[in-house]
Formats: C-alpha cells, structure tokens, sequence
C-alpha cells in the first residue's frame, strides 16, 4: 500500500451484479457508541482527495446554480415585475419587511439574507447608480417617467433609498471602529454599494417630495395615508439622527432619536392593515452577489422584534448624550461600563458610537484631551500633591534644569500610557466575550507597562529628591507613583477577568469555591495596594504645606480612597461567603456534577487553565497549586468554622453593599454635579440586584446550616446553580446556589 504522499494510479471500480447493498446504520451506530470522548478513529488511507470526492455533487447547499425538481421550469431569477402599480396597503407591508430586514441587519445577519432578498432593493443598487436620478426601478429598460406610478416610484422608491443610506451610514460607522466580524455585525456588501458616495440633502428632499405627494393624496383612505406617511417621516429622522453621528458631542441633540420613538407606536398599530406581497423578496438574489458561500435561507424577524430593537436603539441614542459632560476620568468609566453593561447590550451601532466619541483622534468626548485625561486620573489617584504634574515644570527650558528633565519623562510617559488607559475604556463597547478575551490580552501589555513605569519612577525620584518612608521594622521605600497606578489598573483587570468568568459560565460547579476565593485573594491585595498608595500621599501631606487648592484636590482623593475600598470590600466579602458555601457543599457531595466523569482532566490540570490568563504576569504572583488547593477547600477547618466563616462574610457584604449603593455610582469631580438619571439608573438597579444576591445567598447558607447541625448524613438538600441571565440568578457575577431541603427518600 503507498503512502499518502505517494501519486496513485488510477483505479476503476467494477461493482459485481451480484453485490447486493444493505444498511448498516445500526452497526456504525452500535459501534460508534463503543468510542470514548475525544478518541478519534482515521484510515490513514483517506486523503483530502477522497475527503473532496464525498461531497455530494449538485446538491442545492453546495451549487447555487443548481435547481430542485420542485424549481425546474422557475429558472435562477424571478419574474416580479418592479414596475407594477401597487396598492397602498401593498407598499406599506413592503415598508413593514424592509425595516425588519434592516434591524436582522443590525443584530448581525449578512445583508445577503435579509435586505438584500429584496427585488426592489437590488433594482436600485444595480448597476451602481451615479447619482440619485440614476437609482429607479426601471434600470436598464425604457421608462415615461409621466406613466409610472407615483406611489411606487416616488413614494416607496424614497423610503428605499432612505434605508439604503441610513444603512450607509450605519455602516461606516461600525466598520470604522472595533468589532467582530459575524459576532457582532455583518459587514460584507457584495460587491454592492450602499450609495455612500451620493450626498445627502438629495435624499431629504426626496422624502419631503414623497411626504408632501402624500398629503396632497385627498381621495386616499386616511388610515393609509397615515401610515404611509408617518413610515416616511420615520426614515426620514432616522436617517437625519444617524447623520448626526459623532457630532452629538457638539450638538447634544437628541431630538430626532425622540422623535423616531413617538413614531413607533404608530408603526405597530398600521401594520395591521398591511397585505402582504412576498414575492417582492427572494432568495434567489444570492445567486448574483459576490459570494464565497453557497445561497442561504432568508432570515424572518417579527415587526415586533425588529420595533423592540428599535425603540432600545433610540433610548441608549439619547441615554448616549448622558455621558458626553466630561466630570472626570472615575466618572467617565463608570457611565461608559453602566451604559454598556445592560441586558441585552446596546446594538452595535451604539457600540461603535461610543467607542468613537470616547476617544475621537486625540481627544476623550470631543473636549478633553488624553493627555490630560491621563493627567486627571493621576492627580485624584497618586500624585494629588506632587511636583511632577506641576504645569511650571513644562516653562523650562533649560536641559540641565531638573524640572526640564522631570517635563519630558512625564510627557513621555503619557504618550506612552494615554492609548492603553483609554483603551481600557473602550474594551467595554465590546460584546461579553470578547471584553474578557481582550482584557485577558492586555493584562500582559499593562504587566509590561508597569515595568516600564517603575523604570521612569527611580528616575523621576533622583530628580524631585523625593525623601523616602521609614517603615516600622527600620526599612525605607519611595512610593513609585507611577508604576502603583499602573498597578492598580492591573488589579482592576485581574478582577474583570475573573468576575466576566462567572457571568459567562466558564466555571463548572466543582471550579467555583475555588475561583470565587482567587477573587477574594485578588480583592485583599487590591485593599493592600490602595492602603499603600494612602500611606505615601499622608506622608507627603505631613511634610508640605497645603493651600486651599491642594487640600481640596487632596479631600476628594481620599473620597476616591473610601469608595474604592468599600466597593471591593463589598465584592471580597461576598466572594468569601460563596467561596465558603461551596467549600460545604462539595464536602458533602451536594453539588450537581456532569454525569460523565472527567476522563481528561483533574483539580490541578483545570488548575492550570483558569490561571492560564496570569501565568506570565510578574505581580501579583501567582499563588502555587498546593497553596491553592489548599485555600480554596480550607483544609483543616471544620464545618462548623467553615459555616461561621460564610455567615460572617454575608453579613459583611450586605452592609459593605448597602454603603456601596447610598454613596451612588459618580464623584463629585470639581463641585459639579453628574446629571444622568438614566445610566444612575442602571447601576443602582445592578447593586440592588447584587444585594437581592446577597440575600439568596443568607438563605442558602442557613439552609445549609440547618441541615448540616441536624447531623443527617448524607444531607438531604437539592442544589441547582441558576445560569447566568436566568431569572433565578439574581446577578450574573454572583452565581448563588439555590438551595431547598428534600425528603430522606426524594433527594434528587
């Protein structure tokens, strides 16, 4: 037998007349069970060639060329006449189905399956029309322009090319920024174009021509005029919102976001009246676009769902405007994260939009630039009192004058860290997945940025002779301000990764005691770090005197101090209760298990992969396997310690999280108050739900407890683990057990 990379000669198979074929479905079946999971069985002598020949040859998945029994005699294109007269109930079921095509664009499917089935749609875009004038249904054919029908190809053609452009316009937008190709959106066109190079005012008066042709309408039924014309007000501020775009930063206008919003209801209640004209749209378009992949099913949405996504659309569009009052770097973070935070995440328009107003060239909301953005965030974290932002330094200009030298290491470092810091902002605009995939990335980046930053810390240090700080066992240290900031976004990260873990049920049951421990772990280093970074800036202090301007910017520092301390008090404590409740329950083999065991893996393989993300980073160190285990299933502790261990956190982290949310999500940054009613919304009902969590989590420790004092063995308790985004899981970082006391004989 010749090997694989060896040419074979040609062979010709005879079958015999005496072969008689018989199914083996159930012996391939049979044998197929006998195979454990992973093992793989391959015949060395099954090539790519032959694995290219089994391809089943003219099926219709395969060949878009290619016609069923059912479609001979249909031909590859259809036969819709664009150029009919079209009732007006007609036109605005066609309405109806553009726009819900339009938002399955916009949850993610190719134009190939949605708006571009459409016949009117592929009429107008091609050929690629030059101009507006260009882009009728009757390409290529002879039309009088005075006997067409007016409804069609004025009315309906308007709406048409309003949603061509309002797509356009989506589009560029999201294209422009980070996304996720078949993640998050879809942005083949198929060697068609969305118009992009016509201009837009044609276009509105375009639509204000069909509007005003409607009006003037008097012999048309009212209820259809109505609908026909508010369908065309509705593109046309539409489209006038998303021509907007960026500029909202300058205009803060959201008007036509709320004007489309007052429209919607309309829209629903019309449709009624609709008649449906489903040859207008066909699958078979596919054929002529320019595409790798073979023709695929139309995609249907309801008119109710495209309108919900609509209506979230517009209400995160005005929410957007909320954010755009620059009161600092604490204050920004939070809105952005609020806002982007909700379920279901905003569309990825909203997305984009953000990302793009958050940092638009040089500049964070259009206003303030990075560099001084940066410079905000140090001054309210770690050098509230320092001479290294002070803005003399940058008037010298003599090399050899230390504040020349401090100048350029400091603009220097802020050309090097102002992209990553706003960056880390960003990353929330991204869908769930991929936030954690990309902080996972840059957890690594800002590990080397804190080395780099601990480098450009000893040297500042020899040019503002900072004096250093005894400790009480008689050694000195400096603060190295710079790298502790670097260090503090670190952490910050650390916890990210490990939080998003939980919300997108990468752990399984058995995993959870110990990576809610690792956050607790996480969460006493970060209390460590910021106690350090107070100590240092209350040394300082000590030494100086302060004026009026150095006080206040030093009392809202430790503002800042208090509430991040709280916060992540609230999130170790919890994380030590869960951690500890989990300890009990797989002690007593309560917890629900996959049915298979795992035949390929043990506690320190899986080990191995959870801490994958912080393998190569230098601090905080990475705690070894036996320490690990050892921590995470509190060897040595009975259950009795161990109960009054969860019971204490719980009650600590219900207070922590009651103080949490009586501070509120936003600083006073500079006496101004932040007015955002709608994202302080969201994140007051995300810590209520983190405290309806808490709550779930005190009964399930007493129940636990109960039970286990009882001295019955084996417990009789049923415990299930909500999935996230279900409703009994009251927040998808908390994955709280639920837990109930069951019949000696009915354990489930």
């Amino acid at each position: 037998m010749l090997p694989n990379n060896q040419i074979r000669g040609s062979t010709t198979r005879i079958v015999s007349q005496s072969v008689v074929p018989r199914d083996i479905t159930e012996q391939f079946t049979q044998a197929a069970s006998k195979l454990k999971t992973g093992q793989l069985v391959k015949d060395e002598c099954f090539t790519l060639f032959e694995a290219v020949g089994a391809l089943e040859i003219m099926d219709s998945k395969m060949d878009s060329g290619y016609l069923g029994p059912e479609e001979k005699g249909q031909g590859l294109e259809d036969d819709y006449d664009v150029m009919r007269d079209l009732a007006p109930e007609e036109v605005v079921w066609i309405m109806d189905e553009l726009l819900c095509h339009e938002m399955a664009w916009h949850m993610g499917h190719p134009l190939s399956q949605t708006l571009f089935t459409s016949i009117y749609l592929d009429k107008l875009l091609w050929p690629t029309p030059q101009n507006y004038d260009d882009a009728h249904f009757g390409r290529g054919e002879y039309v009088n322009e005075k006997t067409l029908p007016e409804l069609v190809h004025l009315v309906l053609r308007a709406y048409c090319l309003g949603l061509v452009k309002c797509c356009d316009l989506v589009h560029a937008r999201v294209v422009s920024e980070f996304y996720y190709e078949e993640e998050d959106f879809s942005s083949q066109l198929y060697n068609r174009s969305l118009l992009s190079h016509l201009e837009h005012q044609p276009l509105l008066d375009l639509l204000s021509r069909a509007i005003s042709w409607i009006d003037e309408r008097d012999g048309l039924d009212a209820t259809v005029k109505n609908a026909i014309k508010s369908r065309l007000k509705f593109r046309q501020d539409f489209f006038l919102a998303l021509q907007q775009d960026v500029l909202i930063v300058q205009t803060r206008s959201v008007e036509k976001f709320e004007s489309c919003l007052t429209i919607l209801p309309a829209l629903k209640e019309s449709n009624q009246m609709s008649r449906p004209v489903p040859e207008s749209f066909s699958w078979k378009i596919q054929r002529k676009l320019a595409s790798t992949v073979p023709p695929r099913p139309m995609v249907r949405i309801s008119l109710d769902d495209a309108l919900a996504h609509l209506k979230r659309l517009f209400q995160d569009g005005i929410n957007l405007n909320q954010i755009l009052d620059y009161r600092g770097p604490t204050n920004l973070k939070v809105a952005v994260w609020t806002l982007l935070s909700q379920k279901p995440q905003p569309s990825v328009y909203i997305r984009s939009l953000v990302q793009t107003v958050t940092k638009n060239n040089t500049m964070v909301l259009g206003d303030t630039s990075v560099k001084n953005f940066l410079r905000d965030e140090l001054a309210i974290m770690v050098l509230p009192l320092s001479i290294l932002l002070d803005p003399s330094l940058e008037e010298s200009e003599v090399p050899s004058d230390p504040r020349f030298q401090i100048a350029q290491l400091m603009d220097g470092f802020f050309r090097r860290f102002s992209q990553p810091f706003v960056d880390t902002i960003r990353s929330a605009c991204l869908n769930r997945c991929r936030i954690r995939r990309t902080v996972c990335h840059t957890l690594v980046d800002w590990d080397n940025l804190q080395m780099e930053a601990e480098d450009l810390d000893e040297e500042l240090r020899n040019l503002s002779e900072e004096p250093p700080l005894e400790l009480p066992n008689g050694d000195t240290t400096y603060s190295y301000p710079l790298s502790s900031w670097a260090y503090h976004q670190k952490l910050i990260q650390f916890r990210l990764i490990l939080q998003l873990g939980f919300e997108l049920s990468i752990y399984a049951p058995e995993e959870l005691a110990g990576m809610y421990w690792y956050l607790s772990h996480i969460c006493s280093t970060h209390l460590g770090h910021i106690d350090r970074i107070r100590t240092f800036i209350l040394s300082a202090a000590q030494r100086s005197r302060l004026s009026m301007t150095k006080r206040g910017l030093l009392r809202k520092t430790f503002q800042l101090f208090d509430r991040l301390t709280m916060q992540i008090v609230a999130v170790d404590a919890f994380a030590i209760s869960l951690h500890a409740l989990y300890v009990l329950l797989a002690r007593h083999k309560t917890l629900p298990t996959a049915a298979a065991p795992h035949a390929y893996s043990n506690d320190r393989l899986r080990y191995e992969l959870r801490m994958k993300p912080f393998l190569n980073i230098t601090l905080p160190e990475l705690v070894p396997y036996e320490e690990y285990h050892r921590e995470a299933t509190l060897q040595g502790d009975s259950d009795e310690v161990v109960m009054e261990r969860a019971t204490k956190a719980i009650g600590e982290a219900r207070k922590a999280w009651e103080t949490t949310l009586a501070n509120g999500p936003f600083d006073d940054w500079n006496g101004d108050k932040v007015n955002a009613p709608a994202v302080e919304e969201d994140w007051k009902k995300d810590a209520k739900d983190t405290m309806r969590a808490c709550i779930g989590a005190s009964i399930a420790i007493e129940t636990v407890k109960k039970e286990i004092r009882s001295g019955t063995q084996p417990l009789n308790l049923r415990v299930s683990i909500p999935e996230a985004g279900s409703k009994g899981r009251w927040h998808d970082w908390w994955a709280v057990p639920q837990v109930s006391q069951t019949q000696p004989n009915a354990k489930a």
